[in-house]
């Protein structure tokens, strides 16, 4: 008897975990409910492109040799402030004493970023790892960003930006646009990848933790719209006649869009607030006679 109790208990926990299960995959996304029925609801809505990019400096300055010798002094250590005509870095053709060499000196105020050799050592003009320093103004930063074709039409200035940066997980940061390239940026001729537009957003928060190089994820918000009537893209469809959408009751109204973003679309006529919709069944669609 208590074998058969226990037998029992567990088919009920059983039972219980099915139905969890089987709510859990029949629960439609946003107002749907488990019949696919979605309401026609009032919301705001934010058109967004998201982009990469890269922080860069206001100014920069790096320092290479003007020719193939060595680096006969230096002025400045990392992280060291510099006035607008300090020097920086001395380069000798040779190491022999008695030369009279002048020093390389910044041209504008800044923080030295990098040093990246050290005195006596010999470096090439030519040569690709031949920086030896870098002196930036760090007195504002902006991102450096290239935008694909398709959504430069969208992008204006003074737009607003949210900035993630993907060494500060979990945090974002105010910016706007401020210079959109007027050209594309070159590429090869045979590439099969799509032209891309160079723009500039500038940051509008001071953080120390902020710094040049860092790569960044940015939501550049195109368009907005407040208190619209809007519904979920899985409730509308697009055919030869235009945009549709199949009623509760398996009505069709032909609807008007306005403004889309990735989740809805907002209903500019056509349908009411409140009104119920089916999900659009698109393994069933009606067959288009050629």
């Amino acid at each position: 008897m208590k074998f058969l109790t226990n037998n029992k208990l567990i088919a009920l926990l059983l039972l219980i975990v099915a139905v969890g299960v089987i709510f859990v995959l029949t629960r439609g996304s946003g107002n749907a409910s488990p019949n696919g029925i979605g309401e026609v609801m009032r919301m705001d809505l934010e058109q967004r492109v998201t982009i990469s990019g890269q922080i860069s400096p206001k100014r920069r300055l790096d320092v290479r040799p003007p020719f193939n010798g060595y680096v006969q002094k230096l002025f400045v250590t990392v992280g060291q402030k510099v006035k607008d005509g300090d020097p920086l870095v001395t380069f000798s053709p040779t190491l022999v004493g008695g030369e009279r060499n002048y020093p390389v000196r910044s041209v504008f105020p800044g923080v030295v970023t990098q040093v990246l050799r050290t005195e006596g050592e010999f470096v090439g003009e030519q040569s690709e790892q031949s920086l030896v320093v870098r002196v930036e103004d760090l007195s504002s930063l902006f991102v450096l960003a290239a935008v694909a074709e398709l959504d430069i039409a969208k992008i204006k200035r003074k737009q607003e930006a949210l900035v993630r940066v993907s060494a500060l997980i979990g945090e974002t940061f105010p910016g706007e646009i401020s210079e959109i390239a007027l050209g594309a940026r070159d590429k090869q001729v045979f590439s099969s990848s799509s032209a891309e537009f160079q723009i500039r957003v500038a940051l509008k928060t001071q953080d120390p933790r902020l710094l040049p190089g860092m790569s960044v994820l940015m939501d550049v918000i195109t368009d907005r719209r407040e208190n619209v009537l809007a519904l979920a893209h899985e409730y509308i469809h697009e055919d030869s006649e235009g945009y549709h959408v199949f009623t509760a009751d398996g009505t069709r109204k032909n609807i008007t869009l306005g403004l889309q973003t990735e989740e809805a679309a907002e209903i500019k006529s056509g349908l009411a607030e409140g009104e119920r919709v089916r999900v659009i069944d698109f393994l069933n669609l009606p067959r288009i006679e050629e």
